[in-house]
């Protein structure tokens, strides 16, 4: 007998792009919310809270990984209006339901990932470029996990703080402070999974919390629980986190 699951994923530097050859993917709304909507392949923006995915049964597709800026490309659209949202691929790429069938049809598994390649780096090459500033501050922020101030980088971007905001935000859908705090958190989850017996402090401390209050504030406000409570929700061999 299948045994539905429901995972808890967490908000992350990546952004993915499923070309789904299975059944539909259940994905709820970001938080706690039961609204829930059945998808086939589809894309999200940028997370700033968890959402829960369900699925019934065996699955297969080819999921990619991009970063949020390079799926702001592969798009080639603003994100803005995509944060905290999962949406038909369709709906975000003319040809989706034709490049999925292309996919599923190929022969091997090498044919799949050459045709991927050359539709990646096609779109890529058509994408119309975010400004140097904006992919300045993105590199910024994701080389230091986070761990940036918001003034410095202002500085270094040389535009006024308001002006990078709404450009940042426009083009990949978090601000600055929120894609900084993100990743941070990002980290500190990866490093939490990763240990075999994780020492909280200095997880904290290493991803540049001020206390162990507000190490467990980010969880609660990312994860929607304490660190605690994600290891002991932790799926065996990299399973991921269930939700319950």
């Amino acid at each position: 007998m299948t045994v539905p699951l429901c995972r808890r994923e967490l908000p992350t530097d990546e952004v993915p792009v499923i070309f789904n050859f299975g059944p539909p993917i259940r994905v709820y709304a970001a938080g706690d919310s039961q609204n829930f909507a059945d998808l086939g392949s589809f894309a999200t923006g940028a997370y700033d809270r968890f959402v829960r995915v369900g699925s019934s049964g065996p699955s297969g597709g080819i999921q990619v990984n991009f970063t949020i800026l390079g799926a702001r490309l592969f798009l080639n659209r603003p994100l803005d209006d995509l944060k905290n949202q999962s949406v038909a691929l369709d709906g975000l790429l003319g040809d989706a339901d034709q490049l999925t069938d292309r996919l599923h049809d190929a022969d091997t598994w090498d044919a799949r990932f050459d045709l991927l390649d050359r539709e990646i780096g096609a779109r890529l090459r058509a994408a119309r470029h975010v400004s140097p500033q904006v992919s300045r501050a993105w590199t910024r922020i994701a080389r230091t996990s986070g761990r940036i101030d918001i003034g410095w980088l202002v500085r270094d971007v040389g535009w006024s703080q308001k002006h990078l905001i709404d450009r940042f935000r426009g083009e990949l859908g978090l601000s600055p402070k929120a894609m900084a705090r993100v990743l941070r958190f990002s980290r500190a989850a990866r490093l939490l999974r990763g240990t075999d017996r994780p020492v909280l402090a200095d997880i904290a401390a290493d991803c540049g919390y001020y206390d162990q209050a507000h190490f467990t504030r980010d969880f609660r406000t990312f994860a929607g629980v304490a660190p605690t409570e994600l290891l002991a929700h932790m799926l065996p061999d990299n399973g991921g986190v269930r939700a319950d």
